[in-house]
């Protein structure tokens, strides 16, 4: 029993001793006395932080300082810290040398820094830290940090991330604004002021970042370099001020930069020696603040005349970056306590945000003046639209007009010359005829063109996209377009494979190529005109080329705009009408399609499209469209019922048709149609020929009114002049058959027989 409770004694006698010397142990302390030898080499206290300038002690010089401490017990290493330790100092622990710097080169004058040193295990009982130091301007010593290592550290790295590490990324930020502002005035170099502030800026930004990395010696010309950074930074900052004053500025400009030039050339002149750079500074450094104080005053002045308020804010941050110039050099020279730091770092930073702000407004003010004119913008571009869209619709409107009005002349004109040729005999007769019916063949040409404008541009044309066999296609359009070629003396060669097989529209495909080939026959004089067909990648590759006089780069694009003739001003009919390249790139567009135009002036040119390729299939796929005239038909004894208004195109047909023997009920009306057949008087024809617009109806209607009296079978006709689209959408979605006018007597002859023989 007294065994354990002897034990239990000595625990808690342990304890009790472990927990005092827990207490006695020494932790972070904050040295504000220390001794220092002074000149009759005795020792003194002194409070810290010393200031060898307050106390009147030679500058540049050295001093001695010695601390004591006393200790209960030996502890674990300690460290030392302050934040204005000399750089060149002998510091010795206990006689220990801890670091000598004493004889160290440094580009800079002698300046106190943050150091962090470490110092061996403290022992028990009196412990003596000495330190000797070689100071400048800044001479002194600031407060000391004396405890466990661990402690110190963390005291020094709080100091580190106030003092170092957030100046460091400001200026970083600050130095990243002026990259971007530098940027914007490479691509508008009317931005002088976005230009100076970027590189005052960069500079500064350097400059600070570079300045406040403390305990590095620094390497030769560092002190020429940093004392020639203030000098930029001058300059720059009085040119900014001067770009921003704009007209302001003539009699300031120069006074401002004379300080720094001149300033610039003593530095140079020193050779970069320390020692007289520093002598440098004394003179140009209170002509670089009044430099300086000359450009914010511009600034302000600036500021005053304009009612924004972010460059009075822009001022006021040039005069505190001004004031900090001041302050910093005030503290540089030693006039200004030496525990104090420097403060251009973080003025640096505030001109670039004040500037930022500045920028943001305009860039603020710059968009919504842009919004606003987006919209006034837009708006107009909505009335423009509305406006075109009005006049091209009054233009297709006229075309239209026009077109029909021509076309009644032009298919009487037609079938009158047929059958004027067909009685005439003499052969000077017949050469007339001929050239009468060569004036009718170019206006039909016209009115043709403008037909497939019309129904290319319409909304109503459906697209069938089905497998197309390009060997018969090309060779129909060859048979077409030989004897054209024949008459120039031209070579019209064909290069297609038999398996050559697109998907696309065969009546499209069709108009393409044969607008093509005319196209090159037309403005071919020797030579000849290739039509080839090969495989590119999934599609095949229609290709028509020439060896005709070429096309020059500049004017390639104008070939597809309608009625676009080159090196024809005089409009001569036998080049054409300008219409073929424009229905070219239409009907690419409607199949998804894209023309191409390779050209060489004096060697030929080459049209070309691509289109996807399908299986050749049996021979019932499409192909190209039958365009054999027919044989006159055999109407003898055929009813016909025909129903035009127009008394001339009435006349016309009549007499072609009797002229193949029909016989004839003539009407001029819908309701001329239906009297008569109220009355009975009309008996069951065997085609129904009508015009589609009438008076008091349309060709539908007669349709309608004449099938329902003599059946749904009836064979029918439509005959039209008309080219707006929608007239033309209402066509095709009534499948009844279709002769545009104007048309010649064969194409009439070729539908007749094609509707009685279906």
């Amino acid at each position: 029993m007294s065994v354990a409770v002897l034990r239990l004694l000595a625990c808690l006698v342990l304890l009790l001793l472990a927990a005092r010397l827990q207490a006695e142990a020494p932790t972070l302390q904050a040295i504000e006395r220390i001794d220092w030898l002074n000149p009759a080499g005795q020792w003194q206290p002194q409070a810290l932080p010393d200031d060898w300038g307050r106390r009147g002690l030679a500058r540049p010089g050295r001093q001695q300082y010695r601390l004591q401490i006393e200790l209960a017990a030996s502890v674990q290493p300690w460290a030392l810290w302050s934040a204005r330790l000399p750089l060149h100092h002998r510091i010795r622990f206990n006689g220990q040398l801890i670091s000598d710097t004493l004889e160290m080169a440094d580009a800079l004058q002698p300046r106190t820094t943050a150091l962090l040193l470490p110092l061996p295990a403290p022992r028990q009982g009196l412990n003596v830290l000495e330190i000797e130091e070689q100071g400048g301007p800044r001479a002194g010593l600031g407060t000391l940090w004396l405890g466990p290592a661990p402690e110190v550290a963390a005291q020094a790295q709080r100091y580190r991330r106030i003092w170092v590490d957030l100046s460091r990324t400001l200026n970083g930020l600050a130095g990243g604004a002026a990259l971007c502002a530098l940027l914007l005035w490479a691509r508008r170099r009317g931005e002088a002021t976005l230009g100076w502030f970027g590189l005052l800026v960069l500079l500064l930004s350097l400059r600070n970042i570079a300045f406040v990395e403390p305990g590095a010696a620094s390497p030769p010309g560092a002190s020429l370099l940093m004392y020639l950074l203030v000098c930029g930074g001058n300059a720059l900052f009085s040119l900014f001020a001067a770009s921003t004053a704009g007209r302001m500025t003539r009699r300031w400009l120069l006074p401002m930069l004379a300080a720094p030039l001149l300033a610039t050339l003593a530095g140079l002149a020193s050779g970069g020696e320390a020692l007289a750079v520093d002598r440098a500074r004394v003179y140009a450094y209170p002509l670089l603040i009044l430099s300086s104080l000359m450009a914010a005053g511009l600034l302000c002045r600036v500021a005053a005349r304009l009612p924004q308020r972010r460059l009075l804010v822009l001022a006021l941050s040039g005069l505190i970056f001004v004031a900090s110039g001041v302050f910093d050099y005030l503290l540089q020279s030693g006039r200004l306590p030496q525990h104090w730091e420097f403060v251009l770092p973080w003025t640096g930073p505030l001109l670039a945000l004040s500037y930022a702000a500045v920028l943001g407004g305009r860039l603020v003010r710059a968009l919504e003046e842009s919004e606003r004119a987006g919209l006034v913008l837009e708006q107009r571009v909505r009335e423009r639209t509305l406006a075109l869209e009005a006049a091209n619709a009054t233009k297709s409107r006229f075309l239209a007009a026009a077109s029909h009005d021509l076309r009644q002349p032009m298919v009487t004109i037609g079938l009158l010359i047929g059958v004027l040729r067909e009685q005439l005999q003499s052969p000077a007769q017949q050469r007339l005829v001929a050239r009468v019916d060569e004036a009718v063949a170019a206006m039909e040409s016209l009115l043709a063109g403008l037909l497939d404008l019309s129904r290319l541009e319409g909304s109503g044309l459906r697209v069938r996209r089905e497998p197309v066999g390009l060997q018969a296609l090309v060779q129909a359009v060859a048979t077409h377009e030989s004897e054209a070629a024949r008459a120039k003396g031209l070579r019209l060669r064909l290069r297609v494979p038999p398996a050559a097989c697109v998907l696309g529209d065969a009546v499209l495909i069709e108009q393409m190529l044969r607008n093509l080939v005319v196209n090159a026959l037309r403005y071919t004089e020797s030579g000849g005109v290739l039509v080839a067909v090969r495989r590119q990648g999934a599609g095949w590759r229609l290709a028509v080329h020439d060896s005709g006089p070429g096309i020059a780069a500049a004017q390639q694009a104008r070939v597809f705009e309608d009625f676009v003739q080159l090196d024809n001003p005089q409009r001569q009919r036998i080049q054409g009408l300008g219409l073929g390249l424009a229905i070219v790139k239409r009907a690419a567009a409607l199949q998804g399609c894209e023309v191409l135009l390779r050209s060489v002036p004096g060697r030929g040119s080459c049209f070309s499209f691509v289109l996807p390729a399908a299986a050749l299939q049996a021979p019932g796929m499409a192909a190209a469209p039958a365009q054999a005239l027919a044989a006159e038909p055999d109407l003898r004894q055929r009813q016909i019922c025909l129903v035009e208004d127009d008394a001339g195109v009435r006349e016309a047909l009549a007499q072609r048709l009797r002229g193949w023997g029909a016989r004839l009920s003539l009407f001029e009306s819908p309701a001329d149609l239906r009297a008569a057949l109220a009355r009975g008087e009309l008996p069951a024809p065997a085609l129904l020929i009508s015009d589609m617009r009438l008076p008091g109806g349309n060709g539908l209607d007669v349709v309608a009114a004449l099938r329902a009296a003599h059946g749904a079978g009836l064979p029918a006709l439509i005959l039209t002049g008309n080219t707006a689209p929608a007239d033309l959408a209402e066509l095709a979605a009534s499948g009844l058959p279709v002769l545009h006018k104007p048309f010649r007597a064969e194409q009439l002859a070729a539908a007749i027989q094609r509707l009685l023989a279906s």
